[in-house]
């Protein structure tokens, strides 16, 4: 399901993110969205939509009468996404959430613009989630948990409670971080990771338990 403030929906982006996004919208009823993106999309499930051209030709529409839906997926750099959601609210443009129906957000937790929760996923008790942030299938955040802007939690990732994660973190597929960690900004756990310990920002840990495998990454 979408925000029930959506009005008409604009994706943007047209890879294996976007697709899924889609499939979620359908399985909730919505009205596809229009598609915005560099490259018409492949045969498939986006095939289905109205292709109108790439990210400069979305900004032809009033900002009062769209919703944005953030497409673009996260490999260990969450910057691309950042970039888009922070070009498009610049301009006046607002983003819809996208809610899996079998994704479970405690109705004491705090989410911002823009939440993609993906199937299987759990926002427990009293989490604070910023702007832009993706959880992936399965991925659970625990209670009183803090994620930053722009963080992406990939499929499987498990934040144990009171973690803090400050923005644009990539927390990697099945990763595990200890109760009451700090990720510093800009940091990837690489997948399967077990982190004990804070991590700097802006640095890659990887293995059990995560040690730090290089530093000044951006």
């Amino acid at each position: 399901m979408t925000d029930p403030t959506s009005t008409n929906l604009i994706l943007l982006g047209a890879g294996g993110h976007a697709t899924v996004l889609a499939e979620i919208l359908q399985l909730a009823g919505e009205a596809l969205p229009d598609l915005y993106a560099p490259h018409p999309p492949t045969p498939g499930l986006l095939a289905n939509l109205s292709y109108l051209g790439n990210d400069e030709a979305a900004e032809q529409h009033d900002p009062d009468t769209v919703r944005l839906v953030n497409g673009l997926g996260s490999s260990a750099n969450t910057s691309a996404r950042a970039e888009i959601f922070q070009r498009f609210r610049a301009a006046g443009y607002h983003f819809a959430g996208v809610h899996h129906p079998s994704a479970i957000i405690s109705p004491s937790a705090h989410t911002g613009e823009g939440l993609q929760a993906l199937a299987g996923s759990l926002i427990n008790s009293e989490a604070r989630l910023g702007d832009n942030v993706l959880i992936n299938s399965h991925a659970v955040i625990e209670h009183h948990g803090e994620i930053g802007d722009h963080c992406h939690i990939a499929s499987g990732a498990v934040l144990c409670g009171d973690c803090r994660l400050e923005p644009g973190v990539h927390v990697g597929a099945g990763a595990v971080i200890k109760q009451g960690v700090h990720i510093g900004a800009g940091a990837v756990i690489a997948a399967g990771a077990v982190v004990i310990a804070d991590v700097p920002a802006h640095t890659l840990v990887a293995g059990v338990p995560a040690r730090i495998k290089r530093e000044n990454i951006r």
